[in-house]
């Protein structure tokens, strides 16, 4: 199974400084829909991250794959500075 992670930059209207993350559910104001489905938003992440965590323990979602180094000089480029 492959589950893609995915960038949210999600803000409410009326109150942009509301942040699930920092905030909480008690920094809520009024009972705002949008900054409720913000808060469910970040808390449906948190049960995800577990969920993975407790299926394989040995999973690092902050470890970035890794990549191909590229030569440090390609060797089709002439050189400017003679050796």
């Amino acid at each position: 199974m492959k589950i893609r992670s995915r960038k949210f930059d999600g803000r409410c209207a009326k109150h942009k400084r509301y942040n699930p993350a920092v905030d909480g559910r008690g920094a809520i104001r009024g009972g705002c829909a949008r900054c409720n489905l913000l808060c469910e938003i970040w808390e449906a992440s948190l049960k995800l991250n577990q969920l993975i965590r407790k299926f394989d323990p040995s999973h690092d979602d902050l470890k970035r794959p890794p990549s191909l180094k590229a030569p440090a000089a390609d060797p089709r480029q002439l050189s400017l500075i003679a050796e």
